[in-house]
């Protein structure tokens, strides 16, 4: 696969280029890199010399790429998209919608005439975005509500000046409001808020012991770590209602190998770290803070979901397949999604990897040969390819780690 990099200016110049050994020749962010077949920028399929769009390839034939059970149940469309994404910024705090809500947003702002790449459009096409992300260097974000009480706790007894106008929540049906009286505080106590907020934060983190290593960000379950995020926000964000987003929403970290996923609704934002990403086929998104982009508050306040919710970290679960070599570990990281499933691959000589469905493999570590139907192709970290479900069987041969995209529910055969 030739693969489209999107430079989004949150993205790092050098994360993905030392972490997979490849040159950055324009010098831009590298945010992004899409492998799939997304209309915004379909990956190109290299065969036999030339390059065809990887839309069109699966368009040709639909029940030979993606499988009779796949092509009828996403209307012969690949139905996920995988990235690699290395913030080297915050990313914007943002949810998003569920396929009804999708389908339903993306048909009003159709019918009323906003282009589909207007900067206030909220919906880019009819379908929903649940995620996973895995880790591939130590990776930090925000993902869902703390406790009412516990917010109510920081607020309070944090020190900071909290506005009157500011309705605290006093259990999960306060949540919504609570967000909504935030998003719309009036500049001057919005002012005061973050002023205060700031110097608490400031002081904690200047009085204690992590101050001798500034760059490296506490355990998510030190309360420092939610100083430590509220300054680096304040510093790229100031003056944003994001920046006061680690006291209300948690901060979870992954190392890597470690992985968590994101549904339909959930408020979050991913800080800084490498990673790869799969998602349904989608780009809709509905943002809350730390952007410069569109925020529609009462669209977002009609799809997130308002509850406390804790990060849940998946370890994966490992196995061999069966073959003579048992030189391939497979290790799958489960998600409640039926358009992706998730897995590493650890390649250590010859093997069979797992097939029945349509595949993306992108190498991530190591030298790898793949062969389908007698066509070897060699993966470096950075290449990813893309397997049809009409392969007989798929080998691998070398030392490595390969990164698999399958559509979730494939029965798959050894």
């Amino acid at each position: 696969l030739v693969n489209t990099v999107q430079p989004y200016a949150w993205g790092s110049i050098t994360a993905i280029p030392d972490l997979f050994g490849i040159p950055n020749p324009s010098g831009e962010p590298i945010a992004e890199i899409w492998m799939g077949a997304h209309p915004k920028a379909p990956s190109r399929l290299v065969a036999g010399g030339e390059q065809v769009s990887l839309a069109d390839h699966i368009a040709d034939d639909p029940v030979g790429a993606l499988g009779d059970a796949v092509a009828g149940r996403f209307t012969g469309q690949l139905p996920f998209l995988f990235k690699i994404l290395a913030a080297g910024e915050p990313l914007s705090i943002q949810a998003h919608p569920s396929i009804e809500q999708a389908r339903a947003g993306f048909a009003r702002e159709d019918a009323a005439g906003i282009p589909r790449d207007a900067p206030e459009r909220n919906y880019r096409d009819d379908n929903h975005k649940p995620e996973l992300i895995y880790a591939l260097t130590p990776f930090w974000g925000l993902r869902g509500f703390r406790t009412p009480e516990e917010i109510r706790s920081e607020f309070v007894d944090g020190g900071f000046t909290v506005p009157e106008d500011l309705l605290l929540p006093g259990n999960e049906a306060g949540l919504s409001e609570f967000f909504r009286s935030l998003m719309t505080l009036r500049e001057i106590d919005r002012k005061s808020l973050f002023d205060s907020a700031i110097r608490v934060a400031d002081d904690r983190w200047s009085a204690s012991d992590r101050r001798s290593d500034p760059d490296q960000p506490p355990d998510p379950g030190d309360q420092l770590a939610r100083y430590y995020w509220l300054l680096r926000l304040s510093e790229r964000y100031p003056g944003d209602v994001g920046l006061l987003a680690p006291l209300f929403l948690n901060v979870f970290s992954l190392n890597p190998g470690e992985a968590t996923y994101q549904p339909a609704g959930v408020l979050h934002a991913y800080l800084e770290g490498v990673g790869a990403e799969l998602m349904a086929n989608s780009d809709n998104v509905l943002r809350g803070g730390l952007t410069i982009k569109h925020v529609d508050l009462d669209e977002l306040l009609a799809v997130g979901v308002f509850r406390a919710e804790e990060p849940r970290v998946i370890t994966g679960q490992s196995s061999f397949p069966t073959d003579l070599s048992n030189a391939c570990s497979v290790t799958n990281y489960p998600a409640p999604f039926e358009e992706f499933a998730f897995s590493r691959v650890d390649v250590q000589g010859q093997c069979s990897i797992p097939c029945g469905g349509p595949q993306i493999l992108c190498c991530s570590a190591g030298d790898v040969t793949l062969s389908a139907g007698g066509r070897p192709v060699r993966v470096a970290p950075g290449e990813s390819v893309f397997v049809r479900a009409d392969e007989p069987a798929l080998k691998a041969d070398g030392r490595g780690t390969l990164l698999r995209a399958t559509a979730g529910g494939v029965s798959e055969e050894q």
